[in-house]
């Protein structure tokens, strides 16, 4: 597990509540941000809130304002991140061109919203204005006659003020006299240290692309294309596929082929398997014990009448993803687009799919006071359990090889 960092402080409206949170990149619980680089602090902030931590833990349903750098913006990389709660904040020593201009003006009519910070009245900053939400003013470094000559400017182009760096109580009177939107600075609060746990880059690949596997609307064409973008992966498919597990009479040279044999459920419970014995320092008795659980939840919803046959080895597969994610259950399903059935099934045991998996896990572990019949005899589990066993050691041993 990787530690993330990150400070935020809030931004107020005129009725002192908060509107949002500025949050800020910090190294490794520094009490102050150590920059090696802008885009990296503005990559790592976006990223680490978004796709690790969520929006929600952070700033609830505030707004998340965030300082991006030029790169960033002219790169690209903001047209991902179209997010009611996003406001990314241009500041104020960016280089303006054409090149960034262009960008802010396409991101802006995606629904991107942005803030001019630490506004000064040049050439540049009102090229920049057509493209702005919000303009700030720094209460600290920028003249009270300015600040007065700037407000009345701004207004006319519809923008919010924001007033930051408010550190006495007479400039706070100052700005609400000018009427300012918005107020941010240490005479309201000091930026509060966060740290949250985080999954390690190589196993939030691994959950992306289960994500997109177990997305209810995934098609075999969706699948094949989600393999082709990953040479190794076709490479394993052709290989297991083509493997004595199979022994089929022709060998398969085609991704298409494969997945059209092996069947939508069947590949998605393949490339789960792959990408899970793919992620950096995995370990391979947690990948046997996955096939485990799986095949015997299988067995098991065959064994009881429940349709949901395939949705019981998934069940299976999936429990142990916080042990191979280095992460809480709860956090790792929260970036799967599994049924709510599943997730009740893994967080709760509720469910008839929930009921499969604790039976199946009180039977690992020995636990017969905890063990759920589930109206079957005992020999059917046993059977399911030995049966399982095998299987999972056949299937890992050719799926873990090099």
């Amino acid at each position: 597990m990787k530690d993330i960092y990150f400070a935020r402080q809030p931004i107020y409206d005129r009725d002192f509540q908060v509107e949002g949170y500025e949050l800020f990149y910090r190294h490794a619980g520094a009490d102050s941000a150590q920059f090696l680089d802008a885009e990296i602090a503005t990559s790592q902030v976006v990223l680490n809130t978004v796709t690790e931590v969520g929006l929600d833990q952070v700033v609830g349903q505030h707004k998340a304002f965030i300082n991006v750098a030029r790169d960033f913006v002219v790169g690209g990389h903001l047209e991902m991140f179209v997010l009611p709660q996003l406001v990314f904040e241009v500041v104020g020593n960016i280089v303006v061109d054409e090149p960034l201009l262009c960008a802010l003006r396409s991101l802006r009519q995606q629904g991107h919203r942005f803030v001019l910070d630490d506004y000064t009245d040049n050439e540049a900053y009102r090229a920049l204005l057509e493209i702005a939400d919000y303009v700030k003013i720094d209460m600290l470094t920028t003249p009270e006659m300015e600040v007065r000559r700037l407000v009345p400017l701004l207004r006319r182009h519809r923008v919010a003020l924001m007033a930051e760096r408010i550190e006495t109580q007479a400039v706070q009177e100052l700005c609400q006299t000018l009427r300012f939107d918005y107020f941010q600075g240490y005479h309201f609060s000091q930026p509060k240290l966060l740290k949250f746990r985080g999954v390690p880059a190589n196993h939030l690949a691994m959950l992306q692309l289960i994500g997109k596997l177990h997305d209810p609307q995934i098609d075999l064409k969706s699948i094949e294309g989600l393999i082709r973008q990953d040479v190794s992966l076709s490479y394993k498919l052709l290989r297991y596929i083509n493997s004595a597990y199979f022994n089929l009479p022709r060998r398969i040279d085609s991704i298409q082929r494969a997945i059209i044999l092996l069947g939508i459920n069947k590949i998605r419970s393949w490339a789960t398997l792959t990408s899970l014995a793919n992620i950096e320092d995995h370990r391979s008795d947690l990948i046997t014990l996955a096939l485990e659980r799986a095949k015997m939840c299988e067995l098991l919803a065959d064994a009881t009448g429940i349709k949901q046959k395939e949705s019981g080895f998934t069940v299976g597969l999936l429990s142990v993803l916080d042990a191979i994610a280095q992460a809480p259950l709860e956090q790792v399903l929260a970036s799967l687009p599994l049924d709510e059935e599943i997730n009740k099934a893994l967080l709760q045991h509720a469910g008839p799919l929930g009921r499969i998996l604790a039976c199946a896990l009180a039977y690992e572990r020995c636990d017969w006071e905890a063990l759920d019949m589930l109206g079957l005899e005992s020999s059917q589990i046993n059977d399911a359990y030995m049966t399982a066993l095998a299987e999972a050691y056949r299937a890992s041993c050719e799926l873990l090889k090099g």
